[in-house]
């Protein structure tokens, strides 16, 4: 009777320890569960057409010699700011002709933008006050002006050409 009782216990606790874990009592502390940090939201368009400022230069001026200036977005902050109202909203960042000015530009009759949409093409009397280049919310400028609807705003300027 002896030896059934023991194997009957021995197969009671063989049962129980190969049983899955044990239910945790409220009495008992629970280790908090590892959780990874929240991924960084994915851009909405690809990493290759992402605009990137390629050694700090966001976009190049290319001189009516042919010769080219980079522009780099500290330069930019060292200009004063303008504002310009259009379509009810408000756009900030460098007046086109502080650009110019900064790229050593001192005459010329047009300048043309280049970027991820719309090439747009000003006048000298176009490029005045009412002309900016706004910096948008993802590291890049894009044109403001009154002198062209703002759905043809040249996005992400890559290259001014100025003639």
């Amino acid at each position: 009777m002896k030896r059934s009782i023991l194997a009957w216990l021995s197969l009671v606790l063989l049962l129980s320890a190969c049983s899955s874990s044990p239910t945790p009592t409220a009495a008992e502390p629970q280790p908090a569960p590892v959780t990874q940090p929240p991924a960084a939201e994915e851009p909405k368009t690809p990493q290759a057409l992402q605009p990137t400022a390629v050694s700090g230069m966001l976009f190049v001026v290319v001189l009516p010699d042919g010769s080219s200036v980079d522009i780099t977005l500290d330069q930019l902050k060292s200009l004063p700011l303008a504002q310009l109202t259009v379509d009810g909203k408000t756009e900030e960042g460098p007046k086109l002709m502080d650009v110019l000015t900064l790229a050593g530009v001192t005459d010329f009759s047009e300048v043309s933008l280049e970027g991820s949409s719309s090439p747009a093409t000003l006048t000298r009397e176009q490029v005045d006050d009412n002309t900016i280049l706004d910096f948008n919310n993802h590291g890049t400028l894009k044109l403001a002006t009154t002198y062209i609807p703002k759905a043809n705003w040249t996005k992400d300027i890559s290259k001014i050409t100025v003639k």
